[in-house]
């Protein structure tokens, strides 16, 4: 089992300086880094069948991002391969080692590299010429270095170039040498413009600007490769990680062949309202095909009759309900007595925001000390006005909360949460309310006040469509009361949501998904992991 590790790019230049002050060759880095990329290249068009030499164009930047494309063009000048070079800082102002590799390309290709003056029309022609006729691209212009201010003048000029060339010849690859260029690699937003790669590869591991969104649509698919600095140097920072299905397989609990319900996990389910029925429903149902054992849902007595015909295998607990056919607070003691015997809660989806309901739902958090996937309205318990902000009084370190980007402005009291700040916003949340956070939303992000980070590479746009949260609850609180932990349980069940998505979006569209398909692709998702994790033993 091996995570795929995440950091903010800006940590590349530290493990950098502490590898090479530990000894090893920084031109020696450059060239493992460029030989990979090559390597990648040289793979990829060895397949194709074009009766002629692959034409490539390779433009560097001035750090040693362009070094890294200097090695590039170099091996595969030594293929083969038909290779001009454009570089975009003067040859006196790169980097050493990236002026070393430069030279050492100079020897015996010198007529194949071009300074890329913007004052010089001529060689910007030819820049555009070679651009038509290319088969590839390699991004080389800037790295993980590139941090803050937008880019702009000659640099931007030549990103957009590159994407318009794509948009003409959409036979044209282009790869980007460790991030695409105008990408913040500490959180991927976009410096002014981007490069739109089809393939990035990385060094070393991914970058947070790799995965979270914007910077995650630029990147096409990415490579992690090896370039020869040993793994300690990347442990002592942040603790971020990308799952995979091998992953999730290890973390969900066995289940025994002698195995009965109760000892499988019993959900306690605690949600519904006066027209908010389905998303107790789903919450109920994703929970029964996540594998829970038993499922029993608290809810209000005048809907107790809906609830039994929608769900077949939940048992239902009808309680004392307000004028507005929600939870009343003088059910609290029956359901705290009740919760005794369940392994998890799952308390929201379709509650209501009726203040006594609020009021229950606060005084249940304060009284159950079993693990609690809190969502939907439950969260407005936390947050809203009437629990005047004091989320601090919680003990929340039982609970996982499954905020949108909406639901954690107002708990964290911020405005509009830009994409490239929510792993920041979602960590700094984590710590200080002592939960776990699953911050909703493409690359779905999940913190514990551990300080670990887990970034969901799985899931589409699909899943943009009412009530499937509340399947995602279901899902988390079901693996819970099964035993797995609370982060093990929200990054594996954000992830089988996910490729639930994912498998389904295969079989039908992303357009016409709609929460309750997703019952059937989490069928999908158990049978291939039960292939891996059943007949291993």
């Amino acid at each position: 089992m091996k995570l795929t590790r995440i950091l903010k790019g800006s940590r590349i230049a530290e493990i950098d300086a502490r590898a090479i002050n530990s000894g090893i060759d920084s031109k020696c880095l450059m060239k493992n880094a460029g030989n990979g990329v090559s390597k990648v290249i040289i793979t990829d068009f060895e397949s194709k069948e074009l009766n002629r030499a692959a034409r490539g164009v390779v433009v560097c930047g001035g750090g040693n991002n362009g070094g890294d494309g200097f090695v590039v063009a170099g091996d595969l000048m030594d293929y083969g391969m038909n290779i001009t070079v454009f570089h975009i800082s003067p040859a006196e102002k790169l980097s050493p080692d990236s002026f070393f590799y430069f030279k050492k390309l100079q020897e015996n290709r010198r007529e194949r590299i071009y300074y890329l003056n913007p004052e010089d029309r001529e060689v910007n022609l030819f820049f555009y010429e070679k651009l038509e006729e290319a088969d590839f691209v390699v991004d080389a212009i800037f790295g993980t270095g590139l941090h803050g201010s937008d880019i702009y003048g000659a640099s931007k000029e030549v990103i957009e170039v590159i994407n318009q060339a794509r948009e003409k010849n959409k036979n044209l690859k282009i790869y980007s040498v460790d991030i695409p260029s105008g990408v913040d690699s500490d959180n991927g937003k976009i410096l002014g413009a981007a490069i739109k790669a089809d393939k990035t590869i990385t060094f070393g591991c991914k970058k947070i600007g790799l995965v979270n969104y914007p910077g995650a649509d630029f990147v096409g698919e990415v490579l992690v490769i090896d370039i020869g600095i040993p793994e300690k140097y990347y442990e002592e920072y942040e603790q971020i990680f990308e799952p995979d299905l091998q992953w999730v397989v290890d973390n969900i609990p066995v289940k025994e062949p002698w195995t009965y319900k109760y000892r499988v996990g019993s959900l306690l389910v605690i949600a519904g309202s006066a027209g908010l029925t389905g998303a107790a429903t789903m919450t109920c149902m994703g929970a029964l095909r996540a594998g829970a054992g038993v499922v029993t849902l608290v809810c209000p007595r005048g809907l107790n009759d809906i609830f039994e015909q929608k769900l077949t295998e939940v048992i239902t607990y009808p309680v004392e309900q307000t004028e507005d056919v929600t939870l009343h607070p003088n059910s609290l003691n029956e359901i705290l007595e009740l919760s005794d015997r369940f392994s998890a809660l799952a308390i929201g989806p379709g509650l209501s925001k009726n203040l006594n309901t609020m009021s229950l739902v606060r005084e249940i958090l304060r009284n159950v000390k079993k693990p609690v996937v809190l969502d939907a309205d439950g969260l407005y318990a936390l947050y809203g006005p009437e629990n005047n902000g004091s989320i601090e009084n919680f003990d929340l370190k039982n609970v996982i909360i499954t905020p949108h980007t909406g639901e954690m402005s107002l708990i964290m009291g911020l405005g509009v949460i830009p994409l490239g700040e929510r792993v920041r916003i979602n960590q700094e949340a984590a710590e200080k309310y002592n939960f776990t956070s699953v911050l909703k939303g493409a690359r779905t992000i999940i913190s514990d006040y551990n300080n670990r980070t887990f970034i969901n590479p799985t899931g589409n746009w699909g899943l943009a469509t009412a009530g499937t949260g509340d399947i995602l609850t279901g899902i988390i609180g079901s693996l819970l009361c099964q035993g797995a932990g609370l982060l093990e349980s929200a990054v594996c069940g954000v992830y089988i949501h996910g490729l639930a998505a994912d498998i389904l979006v295969k079989e039908t569209s992303r357009t016409s998904l709609i929460a309750t398909d997703l019952l059937e692709g989490i069928k999908k998702v158990f049978l291939e992991i039960e292939k891996i994790k059943y007949e291993e033993l």
